[in-house]
């Protein structure tokens, strides 16, 4: 499923810009020796011997670059694909953000998670420092998407009465299968 593309996740996403969160890329994994210091909860070894962070559930991660954050890149989100403890999803929200009052990030959070309630199934919210600034980080699973599903049902089931229908049609009135091209029975 793309995202954004249910009223879910385009209205969490809209809650979070309104707020001042820049989106960035749901990037799916980083590598752990990497120059940046991206970093996401689960960590993973390839069969050449190299070392991976998984997005996934949890807090401890990190999304932004310590030159974003000089350059003004405070608050950030990301939504996307990502491990969760019972599989994947492609529903998972991590928020980071960095704060000067060290009060800030707990009220952040109670504000962020308050505007989100209606998106959201499940949290976790952790309070830090980073790079000497008061940090927020927040993982979220966004619930499904009822209307979309709603609709891609509602779709489903009118194809199957189509299909059913033209069955059901070509024998009305004691036609029969082909009559309608012009073809009578016999004639296969």
């Amino acid at each position: 499923m793309p995202l954004f593309d249910d009223e879910v996740s385009a209205g969490a996403a809209r809650a979070l810009e309104e707020a001042g969160f820049t989106r960035l890329l749901a990037v799916p994994a980083f590598p752990v020796a990497g120059p940046r210091g991206f970093r996401y909860p689960l960590r993973t070894g390839t069969p050449d011997g190299g070392e991976w962070y998984l997005r996934s559930w949890g807090t401890d991660f990190e999304i932004v670059d310590r030159g974003w954050l000089r350059r003004g890149l405070r608050r950030s989100f990301s939504l996307g694909w990502a491990v969760v403890p019972d599989g994947q999803t492609d529903r998972l929200l991590m928020i980071e953000a960095f704060e000067r009052d060290r009060s800030a990030p707990a009220e952040l959070g109670e504000n962020v998670l308050g505007a989100l309630a209606p998106f959201v199934s499940r949290s976790a919210v952790a309070v830090g420092e980073q790079w000497g600034r008061p940090t927020l980080r927040v993982a979220a699973l966004l619930v499904p998407a009822p209307k979309a599903e709603a609709r891609a049902g509602a779709r489903a089931e009118a194809r199957a009465e189509a299909r059913a229908g033209a069955r059901a049609g070509a024998w009305a009135g004691g036609a029969a299968p082909g009559a309608g091209r012009g073809e009578v029975p016999g004639d296969r």
